[in-house]
């Protein structure tokens, strides 16, 4: 058979499994991408049953494949080990395996980064989590396993592959041949847009002395001082900062971005006399980190413990958290003093772990639970 019957022939092959659809410009420029003109061999291989269908065929007829389209087969031991080997990954349920191995043949795996029996059976486990999460999290959206599901979902957990990590974008021409939204869409950016995208509290939060608002223009420059001064950065992250610099701060902490990063400034009587932070992070958005600074002069009437109080209740009622952290240098005893005030236990003392300012430090971190958090507000 001739290259062009032969391209032909798995033409036809793939329209009786994908339907007849239009590949637009865009879709061809995706593919083209993202996968790679099938050769001969490979396809009289394809209309044999022994290699995958295309994943996809231009608008111009050319097919298209995965770039490693051939590589299990060699992993298997060549072709006519490739089914065995295939279904070894359902020892247990052989129906399923076998069902895979007809998807497999199909070419419409085209969701996945790497076709391969460990990345099908990771998408399967994955989409079933996010479903079984979605239906949790829409009874109760703060439900902290709901959201650990969500998380390991959507964006993985160590050693454990996240859908996003799993699938391609796909293209409008897969929501045709499959009869819908893609993959992605369904269980990755809708998750994410419903569940893993943060709204911001109404500003300003009040408390009995204090004032807390989202970092703006000009709180530079009640700020300067402060961080001129060497005593007071000395404990923090970052060595003393001159005008500018704090200025440029101000800058990035006044924009919200992607909203995991809450920055806010603590004001008396329409002055600054400190700021707060809270970091969102940990699968799912479950967890936080907090931290606060106070100027100097200010120092000593209790505004960082009355600002933190407020962003723990913040993290624990509007985001719904179930952990929030603190980390600092060992040296600093206000901040752990502080820490103790607001409830938090010392978890880690770590000796000699973080370099800073040209030396090795000893780090605490405290934690409080929102169980806690809660017993504490009894």
């Amino acid at each position: 058979m001739g290259d062009d019957a032969l391209i032909e022939a798995v033409r036809r092959r793939y329209v009786e499994v994908n339907g007849k659809h239009a590949m637009t410009g865009a879709d061809d420029a995706y593919v083209r991408e993202h996968f790679v003109e099938a050769t001969p061999e490979a396809m009289a291989l394809m209309l044999d049953d022994r290699l995958p269908l295309p994943s996809y065929v231009l608008s111009d007829g050319t097919p298209m494949v995965p770039a490693d389209h051939g590589r299990l087969a060699e992993v298997a031991g060549g072709l006519d080990a490739l089914h065995g080997w295939f279904l070894a990954f359902w020892p247990d349920d052989p129906e399923t395996g076998e069902a895979e191995w007809g998807h497999y043949l199909s070419g419409q795996y085209v969701c996945l980064e790497e076709v391969s029996p460990v990345r099908i059976r990771q998408k399967a486990a994955r989409v079933a989590e996010a479903s079984a999460a979605v239906e949790i999290l829409r009874r109760d959206p703060h439900d902290e396993i709901g959201r650990g599901m969500i998380g390991e979902a959507v964006d993985g957990v160590l050693a454990v592959p996240g859908l996003d990590a799993l699938l391609l974008p796909m293209t409008a021409y897969d929501r045709l041949r499959l009869g819908g939204p893609t993959v992605r869409e369904t269980w990755v950016d809708a998750p994410r847009r419903e569940f893993l995208t943060l709204v911001a509290p109404v500003w300003p939060l009040r408390t009995e002395r204090l004032l807390l608002r989202p970092f703006q223009a000009g709180d530079e420059v009640a700020m300067a001082e402060a961080w001129a001064d060497e005593s007071y950065a000395s404990l923090l992250l970052t060595g003393t900062q001159n005008p500018a610099e704090v200025a440029e701060m101000v800058r990035r902490r006044s924009d919200p971005a992607d909203g995991m990063f809450v920055g806010l400034v603590a004001e008396h009587d329409g002055e600054v006399v400190g700021d707060t932070i809270l970091v969102l992070q940990g699968t799912g958005l479950t967890e936080g980190e907090i931290g606060w600074t106070v100027m100097p002069r200010h120092a000593g009437r209790g505004y960082a413990t009355e600002a933190a109080r407020a962003v723990l209740r913040m993290a624990f009622e509007h985001y719904g958290l179930r952990r929030v952290v603190a980390n600092l240098d060992a040296r600093n005893d206000r901040s752990a003093a502080l820490c103790e005030r607001l409830g938090m236990r010392r978890e880690v003392h770590r000796l000699g772990d973080f370099w800073s300012k040209g030396r090795w430090t000893d780090s605490y971190e405290y934690a409080l639970h929102r169980d806690e958090w809660r017993a504490q507000q009894s």
